[in-house]
């Protein structure tokens, strides 16, 4: 019991020492010490806080999909673009995050060509190692007969039905095109791996 009476004795009396010396700082404020007092204050108090939950890691490889939509006529569907190199390929584009594929396939034909679309079945996978970077080709089939086609992108210079393949194509587009319609002129020289599927249809 002494021992206890000795430690309350001894918790008050520093107690007391940290009010009178916070009194002191509040009596004193042009001190030195009691700027270095608010310094070290401030800067606990705007110092972020630092998580201790480990970081998700990130995929890889950057996913993209891509429609391949036929008319009537057995012509494919190709898209200009109206910058850089201004190939032609097949439209689509990256998956946003938290995006599904069908609904970024959707949104990226819509804003390309102005056409409404339903996705399809699976009919290819281009993996390109030399960018870590996948792409996805889906059967796409117009809401109703295609006919004229609207761009609503900038980078896009024009969109149509194209019987062959033309000569400035981009490499996802050359691939598709050599697995899908037979062998091209120019195969494209890049490290990747192509996988297809049944049409379904």
């Amino acid at each position: 019991m002494k021992r206890w009476h000795a430690f309350d004795r001894i918790t008050r009396f520093w107690l007391e020492q940290v009010d009178t010396i916070n009194l002191w700082f509040r009596m004193h404020p042009g001190c030195p010490l009691s700027h270095l007092r608010q310094s070290r204050l401030l800067v606990n108090r705007c110092m972020p806080k630092v998580s201790t939950k480990a970081p998700r890691p990130r995929p890889t490889k950057e996913v993209s999909v891509m429609a391949w939509i036929e008319d009537p006529a057995n012509r494919v569907l190709l898209v200009r673009q109206a910058v850089g190199f201004k190939l032609w390929t097949l439209p689509g584009g990256k998956v946003k995050k938290g995006e599904s594929l069908v609904r970024a396939l959707k949104r990226e034909v819509r804003e390309e060509t102005g056409l409404r679309i339903e996705v399809g079945s699976l009919l290819g996978v281009l993996d390109r190692r030399d960018k870590d970077a996948i792409t996805l080709l889906f059967a796409g089939i117009p809401d109703k007969r295609p006919s004229k086609t609207s761009p609503k992108q900038k980078e896009i210079k024009k969109a149509a039905f194209q019987v062959s393949l033309p000569g400035k194509a981009s490499p996802s587009a050359k691939y598709f095109w050599s697995a899908r319609r037979g062998p091209i002129k120019k195969a494209p020289k890049i490290r990747a791996v192509t996988h297809q599927f049944p049409d379904g249809s």
